[in-house]
């Protein structure tokens, strides 16, 4: 058979049937036809192939050595065909709307400004998905994401919304314990909160490079609590867990309702920008449209 020559799909569902069974019998059942059946499609597939998959007996079938190796090629094409079956009411629903974001940015900023949109867009069904993997457009039925820098998504249109920056925050409740809130040595005695982000550590100022900023001459200190997310951290200086690095866009909401308080005019800002990335199917969606330029608006705002 030539190499480009596909075999009938009917001939490899029934293998992959097979294959997981373990008898035409079972395997026949799952397909709703005959046990004949899926013999003779199994047959047919060798004959086409010129190989033995299966090794026959009376208590079922077993796979060969070759069956095994090309099982694996046939059982992840059918999945992709069967994702697809399932993702294509989701790409030809326009009345649906799929953001994808990290879970910082999901929860801290991009809820907020999503819930106020919803509002006014009552018939569009918002599907939030808060992840830190890159989304494959070919594959995901999100509309959009929002991604840290712009090194991914090649071939994608990718929009900046906005450069974060962060400064020195704390609850009332840790500065409660404090007799002059405005002497800084005084404050930097309290436990410091820190942000692990990995790979993007880098990106991400952190005390050190906030003393550097103040002229402050001290070693940073590595004691304190550790969080890779940052909502987690802004979660736990607004509990009085000790002082923080905040990011702006995400702390704006804790520091207009006086959960925690600015303590430094310092802005440091992260090593890469935020971005709206999308597939051009994406403007096929007027609601994924008007999102977009929405979405936009607002960024530029705050």
């Amino acid at each position: 058979m030539p190499s480009s020559q596909l075999p009938p799909l009917g001939a490899l569902l029934a293998f992959e049937a097979a294959a997981e069974s373990g008898t035409f019998a079972d395997a026949a059942k799952k397909l709703f036809v005959t046990p004949a059946a899926v013999s003779q499609q199994i047959r047919s597939l060798e004959q086409l192939l010129e190989v033995t998959l299966f090794e026959r007996s009376k208590m079922g079938v077993t796979l060969t050595r070759v069956g095994q190796s090309y099982l694996i090629f046939i059982h992840e094409a059918l999945e992709k065909i069967r994702l697809g079956q399932q993702q294509i009411k989701q790409f030809s629903n326009l009345d649906v709307l799929t953001i994808t974001s990290f879970p910082s940015i999901a929860s801290k900023w991009l809820m907020p400004h999503t819930l106020s949109w919803m509002e006014s867009h009552i018939d569009v069904e918002v599907r939030v998905e808060a992840s830190h993997a890159i989304v494959d457009f070919n594959r995901s039925a999100s509309d959009m994401c929002i991604c840290f820098g712009n090194k991914h998504y090649s071939g994608l249109t990718k929009e900046l919304l906005f450069t974060d920056t962060v400064s020195l925050v704390a609850s009332p409740l840790l500065l409660k314990s404090l007799n002059d809130r405005s002497d800084m040595s005084s404050i930097l005695e309290l436990p410091m909160i820190h942000i692990d982000w990995g790979n993007h550590n880098h990106n991400l100022p952190d005390w050190s490079d906030w003393f550097e900023v103040a002229g402050i001459d001290r070693v940073a200190p590595q004691g304190g609590p550790h969080f890779n997310l940052s909502s987690m951290a802004i979660d736990a200086a607004v509990k009085g867990k000790g002082l923080l690095l905040g990011q702006n866009m995400m702390i704006k909401h804790e520091l207009e309702t006086g959960q925690l308080i600015p303590l430094s005019d310092i802005r440091l800002p992260l090593g890469e920008a935020y971005y709206l990335t999308y597939p051009k199917r994406t403007l096929n969606n007027p609601q994924a449209a008007n999102f977009i330029h929405w979405i936009k608006q607002k960024a530029k705002e705050n």
